[in-house]
């Protein structure tokens, strides 16, 4: 279980994780993937064209006090919301379509509800105020790929108390909402960048005959944000780029997309903010400034390989697919 932790990880966090292409591993256009690859991509597009706000109820939210903060600035799988109740404590709530670690305990204590399998987990941590719970998403696609997709809601507050009313009514709800499929994202919210609609290998669109087409592993978690291509037609192993859309705070003016990319290591690199950032934090909020900057957020585009002249190319046709 702590391999399926430490793949999820990468999942969400995968600028920072090496992409290793093993045998199952195939390129694109779409028609030369195997069935497993197709259904891989399939999972990847239904999580990314999903919009994790639309299975967190604001009504269930503001149950536990005043919202002062809603929307996906944190990670673009994840929306988050911050509470604040009379005298001022604070409860927060996560959900997410690609939780970041899942540790032994928190897929324990199986149940069903209303016919989705849920993991109650350890229950609440007084020590913390948490409380987390896990449940299968309904994806709408092959039943047995589906069938692997977690998701998990993070409900926090003061500790002594206990949080896990809150997360049990916030999976009920999301639950309810998915009856009959994902919510989709909407690019004109003012809760999640635009970006997020986009599928990473759009740069594919751009780069065409010059490059070799995506790589598929149908082994490994889904990556609906990352984009692992090779950029030349001979494929050859060991040359793939990666691109990848994350989540950046935005600190103070947004910095100029850099003309060539900077060598970290043994790799190049090149990393660019895309887009208009959102704010997630409501008017009038009293939050303090590390909370406000973890709310008004950008998209950032990485684009990252062992050759400098193939991130190069591959950032050019982000930029010009993106920008």
């Amino acid at each position: 279980m702590k391999k399926v932790a430490a793949a999820l990880l990468c999942a969400v966090f995968t600028s920072g994780c090496a992409h290793s292409v093993s045998g199952t591993a195939g390129a694109s256009p779409l028609q030369e993937l195997t069935p497993e690859q197709q259904r891989q991509v399939h999972v990847e597009d239904a999580l990314r064209h999903a919009d994790p706000c639309g299975l967190l109820d604001e009504a269930v939210l503001r149950g536990a006090g005043t919202v002062q903060q809603y929307g996906s600035a944190v990670q673009l799988p994840v929306c988050s919301a911050l509470m604040v109740r009379p005298g001022g404590a604070t409860t927060y709530v996560e959900l997410s379509l690609l939780p970041s670690m899942l540790s032994d305990a928190a897929l324990t204590g199986p149940d069903a509800v209303d016919g989705v399998t849920v993991y109650r987990g350890a229950g609440a941590d007084p020590t913390r105020g948490t409380c987390e719970r896990v449940f299968r998403l309904n994806l709408g696609t092959d039943q047995e790929q589906e069938g692997r997709q977690l998701a998990s809601v993070r409900a926090g507050t003061v500790a002594g108390q206990d949080a896990c009313p809150l997360a049990d009514a916030v999976l009920g709800s999301a639950i309810d909402r998915m009856r009959s499929g994902l919510p989709a994202r909407d690019p004109t919210s003012p809760r999640q960048v635009a970006l997020a609609v986009h599928d990473p290998c759009e740069v594919l669109d751009v780069l065409g005959t010059t490059a070799g087409g995506r790589v598929v592993d149908p082994e490994a978690p889904p990556t609906p944000f990352d984009c692992v291509l090779f950029p030349n037609p001979n494929r050859v192993p060991g040359s793939e780029v990666t691109v990848s859309f994350t989540m950046s705070p935005v600190k103070e003016n947004r910095p100029p997309v850099p003309a060539e990319p900077e060598t970290v290591g043994d790799r190049c690199r090149w990393t660019s903010p895309m887009g208009e950032p959102i704010d997630v934090t409501r008017p009038g909020a009293v939050v303090d400034e590390f909370t406000r900057r973890l709310g008004h957020a950008g998209a950032v585009v990485t684009v990252h390989g062992p050759n400098c002249a193939a991130v190069a190319r591959v950032a050019d046709a982000a930029n010009t697919a993106f920008g």
